[in-house]
């Protein structure tokens, strides 16, 4: 079991952050190595992600629903990552919240995931190191997004 826990400091207002975090084309720029990312129903996201990290280098199929959400201040959601090497399940939370400066968030995250076949003799924290290095990417990657251009729409609006 492997499990990550983190913040990081947005440059835009949660009202702008929310529709990037969900929009699919927006969230594919926002992964590191995403070749393929499709919303398939309300909540639902399946994609390809190839990783080219030693030891756990390939390409790998994601699954990810959501389960609970707050817009724009929290969400939860499961997944699985799966490929050759092995599968990931687990789920994962985000909350954000308004800093001092409104112009500023602050994404707090929490994510726990269980590891199966050949990545799981890797050492865990090697696999969290890895999976912190991609999450730092992509919350780099966000924040790069929303000084660009913000994203406009209901994209992050899921009908139930």
């Amino acid at each position: 079991m492997i499990e990550i826990v983190g913040s990081e400091k947005l440059e835009a207002a949660i009202d702008e952050v929310w529709p990037h975090i969900f929009d699919p084309a927006s969230l594919m720029s926002l992964i590191p190595g995403c070749q393929q990312l499709e919303q398939v129903s309300p909540g639902e996201y399946r994609g390809q992600i190839k990783v080219a990290i030693a030891a756990v280098s390939g390409t790998y199929e994601t699954y990810v629903s959501v389960v609970e959400r707050d817009p724009p201040r929290h969400c939860q959601f499961k997944g699985e990552v799966r490929g050759s090497t092995g599968r990931v399940t687990g789920s994962a939370s985000f909350s954000l919240k308004e800093v001092e400066d409104q112009d500023n968030s602050l994404i707090e995250y929490q994510a726990r995931g269980m590891i199966t076949g050949a990545l799981a003799r890797l050492n865990p924290r090697y696999v969290e190191g890895v999976a912190r290095t991609l999450i730092n990417l992509g919350l780099t990657n966000l924040n790069q997004q929303l000084q660009a251009q913000p994203v406009v729409g209901t994209a992050g609006q899921v009908e139930e």
